[in-house]
């Protein structure tokens, strides 16, 4: 809601003629000071947050948004303006997590994540009000007098109380009482009536309206924003990102690892096979070449050929000796082998048996000279 000013611009321009040459005064000790102090660079008024916020932040029993927006970065603040989805209440207070706690209770009531709120703490307690964020869009740099009476706070009165507001088209209440706090928003005959009997209700409990003069002589508490579940989705999003790119990162560089330790010792394994396989058919290779030179594969070819030779000519082997290297032999072939065919096999006849003609080569007729030599 806008307010007309103009009553007071008169009056506020005589202050300020009264109160010109105080401040040339003062501007003139400041720059002074300034000079002999080259190190200091804090202003009267930022010395005075500082102290506020240290105040905040050592004072056990009692914290608040206001040091949250003191710590943060200040905005110009504007005319004041009662949201119509304004809800206050109560939750407990456990040290140190009150932003937390009041940002679960003003979601829950508010049905949205993005909500604006003003709480301030007192024992063991918090008190506060909250709007969606989506609500505040089109009142930017606004604040709630509502906001300036938590108990607590310079201007508060002591539980109970009701606190009323009548605006052009609809009125709103805040009652607090001692365990809670509850806002009602009607018409202005509605409003009254239900702040009549509620301070009955608490025993004849004051009823303060709130008129644009009386708003004025409170503190401005601008509303804080808290959106700790986008926050703290964010905050995990990225911790899982960076884990899961640690993880791929170990699992290439094992699979790295494996690969370069698989390729080494395929490596190996196929300089020994290769060795292996040289050795191996190098031996092979000699025991061939011996084979080939040996006088057992040269015997064995002369008896091949002799035994081919008489199953031409349908015979047969009596006798085959080797002994000191020499072969000894003696076959049975028909009669009608001739002595040409019996020369080419390297025999000679020796006798005609009842089987056939005995033939045998030069060592068996010696053989069997001395056979017949020793009878």
């Amino acid at each position: 809601m806008a307010i007309d000013f103009s009553k007071y611009t008169a009056q506020a321009n005589e202050h300020l003629k009264k109160l010109d040459p105080v401040m040339k005064k003062l501007a003139a000790s400041m720059a002074s000071k300034k000079s002999q102090d080259a190190g200091v660079t804090e202003t009267e008024s930022d010395a005075g947050i500082v102290k506020l916020t240290a105040r905040s932040k050592t004072n056990k029993d009692s914290a608040s948004s206001l040091s949250k927006v003191l710590m943060g970065t200040a905005g110009m603040m504007g005319e004041f303006y009662f949201p119509s989805e304004l809800i206050g209440g109560t939750c407990p207070r456990i040290a140190g997590e009150e932003e937390e706690i009041v940002w679960n209770a003003a979601a829950e009531a508010c049905d949205s994540e993005r909500v604006h709120v003003v709480w301030q703490s007192v024992e063991n307690k918090i008190w506060y009000l909250a709007v969606r964020s989506s609500e505040l869009a089109s009142h930017p740099n606004t604040w709630c007098p509502f906001a300036a009476l938590l108990p607590g706070m310079k201007t508060a009165a002591a539980p109970p109380v009701c606190y009323t507001y009548y605006g052009d088209e609809s009125a709103t209440m805040m009652m607090i009482t001692s365990d809670g706090l509850q806002i009602y928003r009607g018409t202005g005959l509605v409003v009254r009536a239900k702040a009549e009997r509620s301070a009955r209700e608490m025993g004849d409990a004051p009823i303060v309206e709130l008129v644009p003069d009386k708003i004025l002589e409170l503190n401005s508490v601008p509303w804080y924003s808290l959106s700790l579940f986008e926050d703290r989705a964010r905050r995990i999003l990225a911790a899982m990102a960076v884990f899961t790119a640690l993880i791929f990162a170990g699992v290439s560089f094992l699979v790295w690892l494996t690969a370069s330790l698989s390729l080494i010792a395929a490596k190996n394994d196929l300089t020994k096979t290769l060795a292996d396989t040289e050795s191996k058919t190098l031996e092979l290779m000699r025991t061939v070449e011996r084979s080939r030179s040996s006088p057992m594969r040269d015997q064995l070819a002369a008896f091949a050929a002799l035994n081919d030779g008489l199953l031409t000519v349908d015979g047969f082997l009596q006798v085959y000796e080797i002994r000191d290297g020499k072969a000894r032999w003696r076959a049975i072939v028909p009669p009608n082998v001739t002595a040409d065919r019996i020369n080419e096999l390297g025999g000679k006849n020796i006798e005609t048996t009842p089987q056939g003609v005995a033939i045998g080569n030069a060592a068996q007729i010696d053989f069997e000279a001395t056979a017949a030599g020793r009878k």
